[in-house]
């Protein structure tokens, strides 16, 4: 990955020290018995004299303090809250919010203040609330966004170059897919890598391994279009890709030769069958001992004995475990980022020393 220094903005979730404000007025709390009457010389001031009043000046009035905090010092979508009453009370802002909107939301706690506790809270209904800063983010080699622009938070976004699929001969858009990352989404999928899926309609968000079914699903539909293009041509000789027929007792993917049935042991003529499909172990890199000779194998199968379930043999040199549907699903997401990781080391390895 590369650094880029990027002007950014803030948003709640953030998370980024900007320079220090000035302190805040902290005055004095008043004395209890002085809490009505700050609160009566504060209702019979008019329109204009409270507006004309600093804001400063009038949390000195009526004994209240201003802290400012940095955004993570604030709850999800919240700019700003209130606790307390007249002579004693706190407002709570982010010191990262343009002075032109604090004073507004100030000023509208201490219109709702009284002689009670109170406990308000203020939302902004655009989501953006903070000004632009320097911030430092990481960019992927692949992205293709330009970063060097002041930009919102919202709005920045990793790219990669998109791959298009298009009617042929029509130039109609049919599919597009990209990689992307956005690094400040709520969405735990979103801020990763993932493929970005558009149909011209809507847009969908696939992570790694969502995104390889997806693409063995196009590649079936693929080979369902070739049938139907040949047919249409005429040529039934090879109209239909080749499916495997499943032998009488056994899947599709069965190896019948490695196939093996065993009495069930209970003094009948039942029998039961284990099956045995497709098998990979993975290759040992030259000069690497590895017990059993299995660094990575893995092989499709079945015991009618517990249930005939399809499950796959997954070892590494050691004890072997069976993996149902979601253990295979979690093997493919862990291979992947082994797989990606690796892939990253490869590409450092061409990197020269620094002197």
């Amino acid at each position: 990955m590369r650094i880029t220094s990027i002007p950014a903005t803030f948003k709640p979730s953030g998370g980024i020290v900007t320079q220090p404000t000035a302190e805040a007025v902290e005055p004095p709390p008043a004395a209890p018995t002085a809490t009505d009457d700050l609160y009566a010389a504060w209702q019979n001031m008019t329109a204009k004299d409270s507006a004309n009043t600093p804001v400063a000046q009038l949390l000195t009035l009526l004994g209240i303090r201003l802290i400012e905090v940095d955004p993570e010092g604030l709850e999800d979508d919240t700019i700003g809250s209130f606790i307390g009453k007249v002579g004693e009370g706190i407002v709570v802002v982010p010191r990262t919010m343009p002075q032109a909107d604090r004073e507004p939301i100030v000023r509208r706690f201490l219109d709702q203040i009284g002689t009670e506790y109170k406990v308000l809270k203020e939302g902004d209904p655009k989501g953006r609330m903070f000004r632009e800063a320097r911030l430092k983010i990481e960019c992927f080699e692949w992205c293709t966004e330009d970063h060097d622009e002041p930009q919102f938070a919202d709005d920045i976004i990793h790219a990669g170059q998109p791959a298009e699929l298009e009617l042929t001969g029509e130039r109609v858009p049919l599919l597009h897919s990209r990689l992307g990352v956005d690094p400040f989404s709520p969405d735990s999928v979103q801020r990763k890598p993932h493929v970005v899926l558009d149909d011209e309609q809507s847009m969908y968000f696939l992570p790694p391994v969502q995104a390889l079914e997806f693409a063995d699903e196009m590649t079936a539909f693929a080979d369902e279009v070739r049938v139907q293009a040949r047919r249409a041509a005429g040529r039934t000789e090879d109209a239909k890709p080749a499916v495997p027929v499943a032998e009488p007792g056994h899947y599709p993917w069965c190896n019948t030769a490695a196939c093996t049935t065993h009495p069930w042991g209970d003094g009948t003529d039942r029998t039961y069958t284990e099956h045995f499909g497709p098998d990979f172990n993975m290759p040992i890199p030259e000069g690497m001992d590895v017990q059993h000779d299995e660094m990575v194998r893995m092989t499709l199968g079945a015991s009618e004995e517990f249930g005939g379930r399809p499950e796959i043999s997954f070892n590494c040199g050691g004890n072997g475990v069976l993996l149902d549907e979601d253990g295979a699903d979690q093997a493919i997401a862990n291979l992947e980022a082994a797989l990606s990781a690796l892939r990253a080391m490869r590409a450092q390895m061409v990197q020269g020393k620094q002197a």
